[in-house]
């Protein structure tokens, strides 16, 4: 077909223009409706309970179901990259991204889906448990921005993202059916839903499958940069008078692979053949409508995750010893880890008086994870000699753990005046983290075999942590708003208890962790007259604690091993602090028949740890995205196209052991999108990215971004 040529992209293009200029003749229409709807848009994620966009104390921004319907991307982290503050980091897996906000890790920022938490017990800051769900089962996205652990709990250092399912439908029956191909990956992406309510009941059935390639770039394609995923939901609602209960099933498959391109390995692959998550869901709402208590809201789950890791790695290095040769070592490791996760969270809303909401809570939540692996070490010289580099070593290791957190919350809105609201919130937790069981076995073919029993083991911790905000709306077409809220963000068992191995390193836990906090202060504004839309905040936060691996040097909860240049070894330690201030714009203007918007973070960011202090932490000073959107409807469709520039400057990483350098990009892209039909149930939608086939990499992720591509995307909603 023409989109897998280079050819066939300009064709398209110059289609679609014929398309537009043919309908010139046509009035054209503002989006100006579209931004008063998202003016009073219903979010929840900002405070518990169903309130306007436009009213919400926190930096909150929304992708819909009609962005949803549209979107041709390969994931939904790409969906939220163009959103101010929020960046995609890949970690060499492009099958499974993760997204950072306002400059901290995927591993402080929380993911919920339907409020309820996707944790991930897993090591390292940039192992968060990345987007294990996809578009089909949605009804909207909702990104808040800045810590909010005192309503939704820990890792919400960065900020929280929602991902809130659909719940029925209008009638008693609908759905949609999409499938999108993408020449980058020469992959296609199928999903249906089917969705409705029958009196008391509403439902919706959803699945969806995905098979990419390897991508392609102005290099040519990358090798295992491709993946496949699948996904299948159910949700089952019932409405009985002032009560309604629900059921939601959901379940999300991955597989994929690590990119690397580095000659410095003889031989390198890492793959996660399986990824999962399951989970079950229940959902009880009670409209008590009393002078005081308004509602009740319980709901409960459980989540299961497992992961199926496999490295190998082989490095071949010259000895400098004619005797010797040269130094081969190779080392496989498999590990295959189980955690469920049940959790259940509590919610009475209050209004005391006519001016005053109230919202009181309690949560749970217990972790259990099963982890099991095995490793095999493979040394040798090309002479033979000596006989201490020639060996093999086997290894072997199980662990169970649990961590478990209960807490109390609550939020209080007052309505001061006409124009003045004040919240406040806290939040008090108590937590414990408990090796409960393990083993670990070698057998050497030098020093032996050898058994060790893992002790149990328990770390307790408790925090409080407040925020409070101040909204002022005493301006025509205008809501000011300033903000503080605390972070708080406790290590994972593995970063307590586990020895993690993979690429022939070794890092190992450290039971004397603290948790990691941080404050953050914020100014904002909304704006919406005029024909002009604009949402912005200034912020600036200090976090401390920050977990981070160290070097070994002989240390004694390094088994006296020490990193060196054949192997490396590593242990978690808080060293790190973060200062990170920065301004955030979106801006949009609907009073030419063109209108023009712009988006964007400015951001500078500092790292301050036991040998170091540097503001070069890789982060770009200024990423985003402007363009012009013009709206047609002509006689048999609605036409939109949208023009825009996607960029980001330069960056330096100077916190590693070697500095890096990430040069600045802009890419040109070009997207067109048209309904048809009755009620315009048709859609078809084109995306022509990279336009002049930029050759580029984003500061966080680590796999080149794909050249000149087109996206293409059918949709029938019936």
């Amino acid at each position: 077909m023409a989109l897998r040529t280079r050819n066939g992209y300009f064709l398209l293009s110059s289609l679609t223009l014929l398309v537009i200029q043919s309908a010139t003749a046509a009035t054209p229409s503002t989006s100006g409706s579209s931004i008063a709807e998202e003016k009073n848009e219903l979010v929840v994620t900002a405070t518990r309970s169903e309130t306007s966009l436009w009213n919400s104390p926190a930096t909150i921004q929304v992708i819909n179901s009609e962005q949803l319907e549209k979107s041709t991307r390969l994931s939904l982290a790409d969906e939220l990259q163009d959103i101010p503050g929020v960046e995609v980091t890949d970690n060499a897996l492009a099958g499974r991204k993760q997204i950072r906000i306002r400059g901290e890790a995927s591993s402080r920022v929380l993911i919920l889906i339907d409020g309820q938490e996707v944790t991930y017990q897993r090591a390292g800051q940039n192992f968060g448990p990345g987007i294990l769900i996809d578009d089909s089962s949605l009804e909207r996205i909702e990104v808040v921005k800045g810590p909010y652990s005192v309503l939704y709990g820990s890792q919400a250092i960065g900020g929280v993202v929602n991902f809130i399912t659909r719940k029925g439908g209008d009638s008693p029956i609908g759905g949609t059916v999409k499938a999108v191909y993408d020449s980058a990956t020469k992959g296609w992406r199928e999903s249906a839903n089917l969705q409705g309510s029958l009196g008391n009941f509403d439902y919706r059935v959803n699945g969806s499958y995905a098979d990419h390639g390897d991508r392609d770039t102005p290099d040519g394609r990358l090798p295992d940069t491709g993946f496949e995923n699948n996904s299948q939901g159910v949700w089952l609602g019932y409405t009985l008078d002032k009560h309604k209960f629900g059921l939601s099933l959901d379940r999300y498959k991955l597989s994929t692979q690590t990119y690397l391109d580095d000659d410095a390995y003889e031989e390198f692959s890492v793959a996660i053949p399986k990824l999962e998550r399951e989970k079950v869901g229940l959902f009880y709402d009670f409209a008590v409508d009393g002078e005081y208590l308004k509602s009740i809201h319980l709901d409960g789950y459980t989540q299961k995750l497992e992961r199926d890791f496999k490295n190998k790695v082989k490095v071949v290095t010259p000895s400098g010893s004619p005797m010797i040769g040269d130094l081969s070592v190779a080392n496989q490791t498999r590990t295959e880890d189980e955690q469920k996760t049940y959790g259940m969270t509590l919610q009475s809303n209050f209004s005391l008086s006519e001016n005053n909401r109230l919202v009181l809570g309690a949560q749970y939540q217990q972790d259990k994870v099963t982890q099991e692996s095995v490793g095999k070490t493979e040394s040798s010289s090309s002479r033979g000699f000596p006989a201490a580099v020639n060996y093999s070593k086997n290894t072997q290791a199980n662990s169970k753990s649990e961590q478990t957190n209960w807490s109390i919350f609550g939020q209080d809105e007052w309505k001061l005046s006409d124009n003045w609201t004040w919240t406040l919130g806290a939040r008090q937790y108590w937590l414990e983290s408990e090796l409960k069981s393990g083993n670990e076995s070698a057998s050497h073919t030098i020093s032996g075999n050898s058994f060790t029993t893992l002790d149990s083991r328990s770390v307790s911790d408790s925090a409080f942590v407040t925020s409070t905000s101040l909204r002022y709306s005493g301006f025509d077409n205008t809501e000011l708003r300033m903000a503080f809220a605390q972070g708080y963000v406790f290590p994972t068992v593995a970063q307590l208890f586990m020895d993690t191995s993979a690429g022939g390193g070794m890092t190992y836990g450290n039971q004397n962790l603290d948790a990691e906090h941080s404050n953050n202060f914020e100014v904002g504004a909304r704006y919406n007259g005029n024909m002009w839309y604009v949402d912005g905040a200034i912020y600036y936060s200090e976090a401390k604690d920050y977990i981070a691996s160290i070097a070994c040097s002989g240390q004694s909860i390094c088994k006296g091993n020490t990193s060196s240049a054949r192997a490396d070894y590593y242990y978690y330690d808080n060293v790190d602090r973060a200062k990170t201030y920065g301004m955030e714009l979106s801006a949009e203007y609907n009073g030419w028949s063109v209108s023009p918007y712009a988006s964007g973070n400015i951001l500078r960011r500092q790292f301050i740890g036991q040998d170091m202090k540097t503001w070069d932490t890789g982060e770009p000073g200024v990423t985003g995205r402007f363009g012009v959107k013009y709206q047609l409807p002509l006689s048999a469709l609605d036409l939109t196209s949208d023009l825009y520039i996607r960029a980001a400057s330069k960056a330096t990483d100077n916190t590693g052991t070697t500095t890096q350098k990430y040069p600045g990009w802009a890419t040109l892209n070009l997207a067109f999108n048209s309904e048809f039909g009755p009620e315009n149930q048709y859609q078809v939608n084109l995306e022509l990215n990279n336009l002049t086939d930029k050759r580029y990499q984003t500061a966080h992720e680590s796999i080149p971004a794909a050249g000149i591509n087109a996206a293409v995307g059918l949709t029938w909603k019936f």
